[in-house]
């Protein structure tokens, strides 16, 4: 069921759409959180976020796989900032186990991808939280970026 909270246009069509193409173009095999290898649309940042039931660290902090566990359902974060429209996508400060968010100046989309069933589901942003800039503008920040990759 999709979600409209800040007015009546689905912009979960378009970030599916982005984090599939993202996946068809990422590296292969078991990924580690923040691969960010896929393809995206210019001045927006897509990563791997992480595999279903498998955020399992060591005692050095390192991420590490159960053997046998179900890598087939995988998190990503799609993270659109204010200046994406025009603007290449600026870096991310980071620590050593991720890499901090700046919810006044973008927004973070999360997505769960099934592999098995190939079905996405993207979390609508309005109900985690995940910035600080006025919903309707990160919609339509949205909606732009697509029309200007389309043109």
């Amino acid at each position: 069921m999709t979600i409209y909270l800040n007015d009546d246009r689905n912009y979960s069509e378009i970030i599916e759409g982005w984090v599939r193409e993202f996946i068809c173009s990422m590296d292969e095999g078991r990924l580690r959180p923040g691969n960010d290898s896929g393809d995206a649309p210019f001045g927006v940042k897509i990563i791997f976020d992480g595999y279903a039931d498998l955020e399992t660290y060591d005692e050095n902090n390192e991420y590490v796989y159960e053997e046998g566990a179900d890598t087939t359902v995988m998190s990503f974060a799609v993270f659109v900032h204010k200046d994406s429209l025009d603007n290449e996508f600026p870096p991310h400060e980071q620590t050593p186990w991720a890499l901090i968010h700046r919810p006044k100046e973008e927004v973070c989309i999360y997505v769960w991808y099934d592999e098995s069933t190939d079905d996405i589901e993207v979390i609508p942003f309005e109900d985690n939280g995940a910035t600080e800039l006025d919903h309707k503008l990160v919609t339509d920040l949205i909606f732009a970026i697509k029309q200007r990759d389309d043109e």
